[in-house]
Order: structure tokens, then sequence, then C-alpha cells
């Protein structure tokens, strides 16, 4: 039997084809000893709202951009002692979500994720992850890239995206890596190849359910699901 891997980046409240594409794996590494990208999704992601677009952006201040994701630090702003950054993100959480169907049932774990006043963005984004993981129902194990000690344990050079990705794969005993469907434009199927690793191609189809608001926009974070429909929404 195949052993697949997937890999990603540590994003803030992911949406839910990561979600996906970790229910597919064996191993899901997370990616956070590559650098950290601004205006990407390490710190920010969306939420539906009613009106406007239809959505908004929330996102997590943070300091030290030029380095690694595993050592981004969130921004700590106080004002009469509490940490102003957690309690406008859980105000527009709140205020997007009440009176959803299931936002009782599973707000006060968001809540209390936010309020333990993480200081590296790579804590609190792996604490909502491993919390909607369980949710959601996920039984794959969970690797951090950074612990995987391959400096020296190349089984291939070059040091491109390809090469990293095959490294990972070999050092866990995986012979199928499953990218993302945007792997099609820049992963060199050859490195893979050489090292005996097949690569498939997430194809995911995002599920439609029904919204806090009417209409239906894809890519949300995945607590709008969470909150919306109480799980991880077939597709």
């Amino acid at each position: 039997m195949s052993k697949i891997i997937a890999c990603h980046q540590p994003n803030f409240l992911p949406y839910l084809g990561f979600f996906d594409k970790m229910k597919k794996c064996d191993v899901f590494v997370i990616r956070d000893e590559v650098l950290y990208v601004n205006k990407e999704y390490h710190n920010r992601n969306r939420i539906r709202i009613n009106g406007g677009n239809g959505f908004k952006w929330i996102n997590v201040p943070v300091i030290s951009l030029n380095d690694y994701i595993k050592h981004i630090k969130v921004k700590k702003d106080f004002c009469l002692k509490k940490k102003i950054w957690n309690g406008v993100l859980l105000n527009e959480i709140k205020s997007a979500y009440n009176g959803s169907k299931y936002f009782d049932e599973f707000f006060p774990e968001i809540e209390r994720i936010f309020d333990n006043g993480d200081d590296k963005l790579i804590e609190l984004n792996m604490k909502v992850i491993n919390f909607l993981k369980e949710v959601f129902d996920i039984n794959c194990e969970v690797v951090m890239a950074s612990e995987l000690g391959l400096k020296g344990e190349n089984f291939c050079e070059g040091g491109d995206a390809s090469c990293d990705l095959a490294n990972i794969c070999k050092k866990l005993g995986g012979d199928v890596y499953l990218s993302g469907s945007g792997g099609r434009s820049y992963l060199n199927l050859g490195v893979f190849d050489n090292v005996g690793v097949e690569v498939e191609f997430q194809d995911y189809k995002h599920s439609v359910y029904k919204q806090k608001f009417p209409g239906f926009i894809p890519n949300m974070a995945a607590i709008d699901a969470l909150f919306c429909v109480g799980g991880m929404p077939r597709a």
C-alpha cells in the first residue's frame, strides 16, 4: 500500500481545501521552515459577511517579516493589560457568525485558543489547525518540516522546491507525493521519478453548503463551514 505525503505552509484559519489535502494523505508536513510571505495566507484569511463583496479579511499582526515562518512573532499591543489583536479578531468572528447553527458549540474553543497569548504565529496557527483537524475527524499524522533534520540527508540535490519536497517524501518513507493543483505549473516531475516518488495532484472541488448569509462564496476560512454546518461538508 502506498504511503502518501502532503505538504502545506501553516496558514491562518486555512480554507477547506487545506483539510481536504490533509484528509487524503498519511503524513501531512507543515512547511514551517520556509520564508514568511507578506500578504499571503500565513497570517490572514477571509470570513463571510453580509454586504460589500460578501467577505472580509481578518489578520493577525506580526513582526520580523523577513524570516522563516517558524520564527515569525505576533505583534503584542496592550491596552488596559488586554491584548488588542486577539480581542479585535474575536469580535470580528463573533460579529460575522453569531447566530449560525453551530456557533455556540464551537466558538468557545476558538476563543480559548486566541486568548492564550501565543508569542509566535506558528503556535497560534497550529492550535487552530489541530483543533479543526480533530473536529473534521482527520486521522493523518502531522509533522513539522523543521524537525525532520533534512540537512545533510538529501536524496536529490538542487535546492529547488521539487528537490525539497522529494527529500521530505523519502525521509518519511513516502512513495506518493500529493500536490496541490498549482504544483502542475512548477514541479519538476523528473526529480520525483529519480528518487522513486510518484506525484499525484489534488483535484479539489469545493463543497457548496448553506452559509449564514444569502448566496454562496467559496474558499472562506474553514470556520465558515464549522459554524454553519458543524463540520467538513462533503464535496
